[in-house]
């Protein structure tokens, strides 16, 4: 086995939003991970009713979070996410680390991996106060300890937790201690997913989980901040329109500040020769090619979403991760470029897809070389988007009595495959795993899904030519009620 690389610089993971365990009093009341939300639902129950937040300030303040969800979870039209397991073990299993608790560790100890747990309820402006907190602590102790004075930190953020830390190091100047920021699936410019389960909910059984969302200011700052909205024929920004169903009017605009907040400070730095020649890099991990909410219409009192792009948008700009749209996963500064970090791949399985753990782990290493300038790895490309790529359209969840059909559309392959091949593994379920076809239907593919027991599963899809020419298999998860 080849040696590990040493890391002189501190790692920290960021979960999105709903991807850490919450307890109140050392209990869990948030832990439900790779267990199906339907049946957490039933067996948290009341505790769940615990995550409101309240207007006593110290009533939510009891509630703590301990430690990352590893494992699978969704929750159902909102957000869901494959593991973070996987990049986890990257960082261990490759490079000469010291783990650490980055709340509970003692201030004489020197670690350099962390994860960054937190309450994702809250405003991201307090998340990403107390991140600033314990960066400060756990870097000056590792440079103290360490032979590398110069160490910085590189944040590896999912989703949300990408939020948080463009808040840290653009609005808090956190950019001096970070080395470099990969983002995984972050909607920088919000996601029209957020805004239609704000508004509408998700089926019938999720109605009270929504209510309990609703509450939460991270939610809502998780809405579009582009003119993705149509009313009367017009475009315009979420935060600027009234009467929108169950969207309260104040949250949305004060959400909106929040990214103008970071858009502000951005602006502001750009001036700073020292930001210019030794800030931080940003590496944003981008999925494309999948089936994606894009814009919404108001009329009659009733919201709508579409895949359809705004009008105004450019055609290129289409597709996303299913949970956050192309031109939402690509901080504002870098809208021109066109950077080798672009994935078909699923909003749920991003961080965990094995060529964007390949270029993580070379990036990671050549951080490490001293006196290198150029640490983002390959530069534009403008080829991407014509790449082979599997395209899956599919809901979050399914009721065990509705027909389950799954649909898939293969682009640029030239057709140098036969079939296209779907693998089915329970998470939660007392199941096998299933290998099944999908079946032509014109342009598209189809797989009928039968005989499913209620729980969470994970599927997986790729044709049966593997060679370094077909699309790269794509994954996702969902949910049998």
């Amino acid at each position: 086995m080849a040696s590990k690389i040493r890391m002189q610089d501190v790692v920290v993971i960021l979960p999105g939003i709903t991807g850490s365990v919450l307890q109140k009093d050392g209990k869990d009341i948030w832990a439900f991970s790779g267990q199906a939300l339907w049946q957490a639902l039933k067996s948290w129950g009341g505790s769940l009713e615990q995550l409101k937040l309240l207007a006593d300030i110290s009533s939510n303040n009891s509630i703590k979070a301990s430690r990352l969800m590893v494992n699978t979870y969704q929750i159902p039209g909102l957000s869901k996410f494959d593991g973070y397991s996987a990049i986890s073990h990257l960082i261990e299993d490759n490079f000469d680390v010291r783990p650490g608790n980055i709340y509970e560790d003692p201030e004489d100890k020197a670690a350099n991996f962390y994860h960054f747990p937190y309450d994702w309820r809250q405003d991201n402006r307090e998340t990403a106060k107390l991140l600033q907190k314990h960066i400060n602590k756990r870097l000056h102790q590792w440079r103290k300890c360490n032979v590398n004075p110069d160490a910085k930190v590189i944040l590896l953020a999912h989703s949300m937790g990408g939020l948080i830390s463009r808040y840290y190091l653009e609005v808090l100047e956190g950019w001096r201690d970070c080395k470099v920021l990969f983002t995984f699936g972050t909607p920088h410019r919000g996601s029209v997913k957020s805004l239609s389960y704000l508004a509408n909910g998700y089926k019938e059984y999720c109605l009270d989980f929504t209510e309990l969302i609703r509450t939460f200011p991270s939610a809502y700052q998780l809405l579009p901040i582009y003119k993705m909205l149509k009313v009367g024929g017009q475009y315009q920004r979420v935060a600027e329109t009234d009467n929108i169903p169950n969207v309260d009017g104040e949250k949305a605009k004060d959400a909106l500040a929040f990214h103008y907040e970071i858009k502000a400070a951005v602006e502001k730095h750009k001036t700073d020769e020292e930001y210019k020649s030794s800030g931080y890099k940003i590496i944003p991990v981008v999925g494309i090619q999948q089936p994606t909410l894009q814009s919404a219409e108001l009329a009659n009192g009733k919201l709508t979403v579409s895949q359809e792009l705004p009008t105004w948008i450019d055609p290129l700009l289409a597709g996303g991760d299913d949970t956050v749209p192309y031109l939402s996963a690509i901080p504002i500064e870098l809208s021109n470029d066109y950077r080798d970090t672009y994935i078909a791949e699923k909003h749920s399985s991003i961080q965990k897809h094995s060529q964007v753990l390949t270029e993580l782990y070379n990036r990671l290493q050549t951080m490490q070389v001293n006196n290198l300038e150029e640490i983002s790895g390959p530069g534009i490309n403008r080829e991407v988007i014509g790449k082979p790529a599997i395209s899956l359209s599919m809901d979050d969840l399914y009721w065990v009595s509705e027909k389950i059909e799954i649909r898939a559309t293969v682009f640029n392959s030239a057709k140098n495959f036969r079939k296209l091949n779907a693998l089915i593994t329970p998470i939660s379920a007392d199941a096998n795993p299933q290998k099944i076809e999908f079946k032509p239907d014109n342009d598209e593919w189809v797989l009928t899904i039968k005989d499913l027991v209620p729980g969470l599963y994970r599927l997986q899809v790729e044709t049966d030519n593997l060679s370094s020419q077909a699309p790269t298999p794509v994954n996702d998860i969902f949910e049998i009620v």
